[in-house]
Order: structure tokens, then C-alpha cells, then sequence
């Protein structure tokens, strides 16, 4: 009988079974707990859905990655997608989900429209279990479904430093931006950031002088866009160079205030180390920051602008314990485990570029 239980929780039409009814209210989440494991464990392939319906999960952002993907495994094709209720997405997933549930047809029409919009752009969508997925982004506490990715996708395989700081620099700032964003790429790492005016821009374009490494944009809109529209011939430059722009956002999707935090957490979570260059209080880099100490990963802030009149954010990080940092060499040693105090550390063993995650 348990195992029937098992085999028989959902009806081949949807909805409840009988004997998933019947189960007990502490057996619901210790089955439930069982298939969430069982998915990050394993990580299905997900090649044999079509891209629409993936997608078209991937709009469904009340549910985690593990749930998008057991639903998945239940769904087979348009029609059952259009058909689900919140009743059978609650009996496949043995909870209450307190969200409302939106126009499953919307939804796929929307989905159809971005399958549309990947070819136009010869952008990729990639799921959280394909292989091009960055695996310490896997790891964070919602973790997105999937990545829209513009321009070459192999470059989430290097591994990566996030560089993040204030839209506002001061000239130290922005030299030290271009300065460590040229070494870190120099010893192979590609550099992560946001695009944004001042720091942002600085570590990208710091990132390009070197050639090394890809450098990568995390945007917080639909990859259709670039913001600040002002920077679109620097992410022009990215694709020119072998980087590329990613986001959690279908196309389409428009700036909201709302966007900022969420892209930082994409930030921190791409990178084992996050520098802050320049940040001075209330900075959106010490959001970023604060996401990458959550996550168990490093923080780091540039010892330039220790100090600086932009920098009352970093100087605090740097009292709290964030190494400050002078060169590429040491940002190595950190990721080697190195701290402040052990700065001759051997770092040949990551000069030469290794295109894999660290």
C-alpha cells in the first residue's frame, strides 16, 4: 500500500488521488522533501521539453527551481500546461501554494513571444540543469529556473570575480575600478558586474583592456535591453569581445526599483568573491555585498579607495573584516584561501586561464 501510494499520487488526468488524500498531513512534506532532493541531486535533463514549455515554467516565479521542475516532469505537452489548476499544481507538489495563480494561456502566449524574441537576438535560454548553468549560482537560495543569455554562453563557465561599487565614483574609484577589473581578468577570471554607470563601467571596461577573460553583464530587465541605455556601446564591446549579457528576465520585462536587489543576489551568487571597489552608505554594492556574506562567499573591497569621501560603505566593510586588496595577485590568494596576512601566496597555478567554474 505505500508503495502504491507512491506510484498513484496523481491521476493520469490531474488533480488528487484518492490515497494522496487519505496520506497523512506529515507524510505530505517528507514525500514532498523526498522529490525536492532528489531533483537537486540529480538534475534531470530537461533536452526533452520543448522551449516554450520551459519557458512558460520559467514564468511561474512563485514556485522554487526543484518545483518548476517537478511540475515539469508531470506535464505532458501544451494542453495539460493550459488546463493546470492551482489544485493539481498544489496535489503534485503537497503544499498550499498562497499566491494567485496567473492566465495559464497568457502565460504560454507569452512564452511562445520569447522563444521568438531568443532567435531574433541569437540570445540562449538555459535551464538550471544544463550543463552552461553556473553551478555556485545553483546553490543560492532562490536560484533562478532558468538564464536568458546574449552573446557567447561559454563564458558563464570561467570562474568569476563580481565587481560592484557606486554609480557616483570618485576618480581613485574609477581608476581602482579599471585597475583590479584588467589584473583579475589578467590572471583569468572573468569579471561579473552590472552595467551600471561608475563602477560598473569602470570593471567592464577594465575587464576588455585585458583580453584575457570574458567579462559579464548581469542586467536587471529583459535581455532585449540594455540599461543605462547610455552604456550600449560598452555592451556592444562585451559581445564584440566574447562576453556576454544574461538576466533572470524574459524579454520584454521593464526596469523596476524593485529589479535592483534581485539582480544583486545574481551578482553575489555567480562569484565565490565579491569586490566592492567604492560604495559610500545605503549603497546598492553593499546590497550585493550583503547577499555574497548570506551565501557563505567572500567579500573583498579595494585598499585604493580606503577612505575615499565615496567610500563610508567599504570602509565599514573593511572594520567588519573584508580583506582590502591591492592587485589581482591578491584576489587569487583569496580565492586560493589566503587572507590579508598571507599575501605570497603562489598564485602561478591560476595565471593561465582555465575556462570552468571555481
Amino acid at each position: 500500500m505505500k508503495a502504491a501510494s507512491v506510484l498513484r499520487r496523481v491521476n493520469s488526468c490531474g488533480g488528487y488521488s484518492k490515497m494522496v488524500h487519505r496520506m497523512s498531513y506529515r507524510a505530505r512534506p517528507t514525500l514532498m522533501q523526498a522529490e525536492l532532493d532528489r531533483i537537486s541531486a540529480a538534475l534531470p535533463s530537461l533536452d526533452a521539453f520543448p522551449l516554450p514549455l520551459k519557458l512558460a515554467m520559467h514564468r511561474l516565479h512563485f514556485l522554487s527551481w526543484q518545483e518548476q521542475i517537478l511540475l515539469l516532469e508531470q506535464i505532458r505537452d501544451k494542453e495539460h500546461f493550459l488546463s493546470l489548476g492551482l489544485a493539481e499544481i498544489e496535489s503534485f507538489l503537497y503544499r498550499s501554494i498562497h499566491a494567485q495563480l496567473p492566465d495559464m494561456a497568457r502565460v504560454w502566449g507569452h512564452a511562445e513571444q520569447d522563444a521568438e524574441i531568443l532567435v531574433k537576438l541569437c540570445a540562449t535560454f538555459i535551464a538550471v540543469t544544463d550543463k552552461e548553468y553556473p553551478p555556485l549560482l545553483r546553490e543560492i537560495h532562490r536560484a533562478p529556473f532558468g538564464l536568458f543569455v546574449r552573446g557567447n554562453f561559454r563564458a558563464l563557465r570561467w570562474p568569476k570575480v563580481t565587481v560592484v561599487g557606486t554609480r557616483m565614483p570618485s576618480w581613485r574609484g574609477l581608476g581602482a575600478a579599471v585597475h583590479l577589473a584588467k589584473d583579475t581578468a589578467d590572471m583569468g577570471f572573468s569579471v561579473v558586474s552590472g552595467l551600471a554607470r561608475g563602477i560598473d563601467a569602470g570593471a567592464h571596461r577594465g575587464a576588455l583592456q585585458s583580453g584575457v577573460a570574458p567579462t559579464i553583464a548581469v542586467l536587471p530587465c529583459g535581455v532585449d535591453r540594455v540599461y543605462p541605455p547610455s552604456n550600449s556601446p560598452l555592451a556592444a564591446a562585451i559581445l564584440d569581445s566574447g562576453g556576454c549579457l544574461m538576466t533572470e528576465y524574459p524579454p520584454g520585462v521593464s526596469l523596476d526599483r524593485y529589479r535592483f536587489p534581485e539582480r544583486n543576489r545574481i551578482l553575489a551568487g555567480l562569484s565565490r568573491l565579491t569586490l566592492v571597489v567604492e560604495a559610500p552608505e545605503k549603497s546598492g554594492a553593499l546590497i550585493t555585498a550583503e547577499f555574497a556574506l548570506s551565501e557563505g562567499r567572500d567579500v573583498a573591497v579595494a585598499a585604493a579607495c580606503l577612505g575615499s569621501s565615496r567610500n563610508a560603505g567599504a570602509d565599514a566593510l573593511a572594520k567588519e573584516g573584508a580583506c582590502a586588496v591591492h592587485s589581482g595577485d591578491q584576489i587569487a590568494a583569496l580565492l586560493q584561501g589566503a587572507g590579508a596576512w598571507d599575501w605570497d601566496i603562489d598564485t602561478q597555478a591560476v595565471r593561465q586561464p582555465q575556462p570552468k567554474e571555481c
